[in-house]
């Protein structure tokens, strides 16, 4: 610090500026030297513009701000019912602070939580490695979609990669062929990979 203020008392000794102007900042424009007096500049604003979110209400009881209007209707991932978004849960705020809704209607959301709890009491002792790559990471049960049948164990990424495909073997080969389009090379590396 005191290096800092010795640099800065000796800038001053040898300045030929007047002490007024030593307090703004340099500009360079159009080949002529300018000084900006700071006082008078305002302060820089948050680049970033925020949008000005319009659509929202808030729930009649809990006064929470919620994304959409009241009347809205939104179709529920699992069921396919379109439902008012009262029969939604929240999920995560926005910028402005309103919360998104969750794709599963509650009852959905509740009979899911009930198969997955089903099932972890199913399942057998938790391994160290996925079922499915064999990585060792955080698992998380896998069960049959509609019934309490465990599955496996398996990562967040393969468990959520093979929901994402349907849940199915079909979503899964369709998968390979399109990543593969010659048939012979997916047999050969079905015929590599190890059953246990």
């Amino acid at each position: 610090m005191q290096k800092i203020l010795g640099c800065f008392q000796g800038w001053l000794a040898y300045s030929e500026e007047p002490m007024e102007d030593l307090a703004g900042e340099r500009e360079v424009k159009m080949g002529e030297l300018r000084t900006r007096d700071l006082n008078t500049v305002p302060l820089r604003q948050n680049k970033s513009k925020r949008k000005s979110h319009e659509n929202f209400h808030f729930r009649e009881k809990t006064g929470i701000k919620i994304v959409g209007k009241e009347g809205d209707i939104q179709e529920c991932r699992e069921c396919h019912r379109s439902l008012p978004l009262t029969a939604f849960t929240t999920k995560t705020p926005r910028s402005d602070g309103a919360y998104y809704l969750k794709k599963l209607c509650r009852e959905c959301h509740t009979i899911l939580n009930e198969e997955q709890r089903e099932a972890r009491k199913n399942a057998p002792p938790k391994p160290d490695d996925c079922a499915n790559c064999h990585k060792n990471e955080k698992l998380q049960v896998d069960h049959v979609h509609g019934s309490t049948t465990f599955r496996g164990w398996l990562c967040r990424n393969c468990n959520t990669g093979l929901g994402a495909l349907g849940d199915n073997l079909e979503g899964v080969l369709q998968a390979a062929v399109y990543l593969e389009k010659d048939k012979s090379k997916i047999i050969e590396i079905l015929n590599g990979i190890k059953y246990e």
